[in-house]
């Protein structure tokens, strides 16, 4: 081979040398960029993650929590109710019986009774209380009408039931019917001396 051959081979290889390294060199460039940008997104993807896993376990927590409350809360509610209930049980037996304090009872039930109904009413009462009764109503004295005292008895721990002469108009001022419609008071009396300690 001539030297003007030898030397042409050489600059095509030479030439050739160069651009493969420049174009080796530019795809190398290439790949560090694209490992660099994959490196920052994997970063900003695993980023996100974390701050998701942290909010959702923050969220977690807190449903976590808020249910135990809410259990806490609701067996509280439940204890006091039982003990509201019970505190109810014991008032009702010392409420039944007689005596001067069960009469006065009797006497102020009677009277709201009558300014219900009107001095005409029926009365009823538990046939034990049939004696209670009929003194305090000759203690009330006597008008033109004067309420009756029923022969029919009625199931009840104390107090009375009236009704209108017709009766249309019915009171019932037993203990039982009281205590219902002062519950939700005395609930709440209760609740507050039982929760106060």
């Amino acid at each position: 081979m001539s030297k003007a051959t030898v030397d042409t081979l050489e600059k095509v290889s030479g030439e050739f040398e160069t651009e493969l390294l420049a174009e080796l060199q530019k795809g190398r460039g290439e790949a560090l960029s694209t490992v660099e940008s994959s490196r920052r997104e994997a970063k900003v993807v695993v980023t996100k993650i974390l701050e998701a896993s942290v909010k959702q376990g923050e969220s977690l927590r807190r449903q976590i929590i808020g249910a135990a409350e809410l259990e806490a809360r609701n067996t509280q509610l439940k204890t006091l109710e039982k003990a509201v209930v019970e505190v109810f049980d014991v008032a009702v037996k010392e409420l039944e019986g007689s005596g001067a304090r069960y009469e006065a009872s009797l006497t102020q039930l009677i009277k709201e009774g009558l300014e219900v109904i009107g001095p005409g009413a029926r009365i009823y009462c538990r046939s034990s209380d049939r004696r209670e009764v009929s003194a305090v109503l000759r203690k009330l004295g006597s008008g033109q009408s004067k309420p009756v005292l029923e022969e029919k008895s009625i199931d009840t721990i104390g107090g009375i039931v009236m009704t209108s002469t017709d009766g249309s108009v019915r009171f019932d001022n037993t203990f039982e019917a009281r205590l219902e419609r002062m519950r939700p008071t005395l609930r709440m009396e209760v609740s507050a001396i039982l929760t106060s300690g």
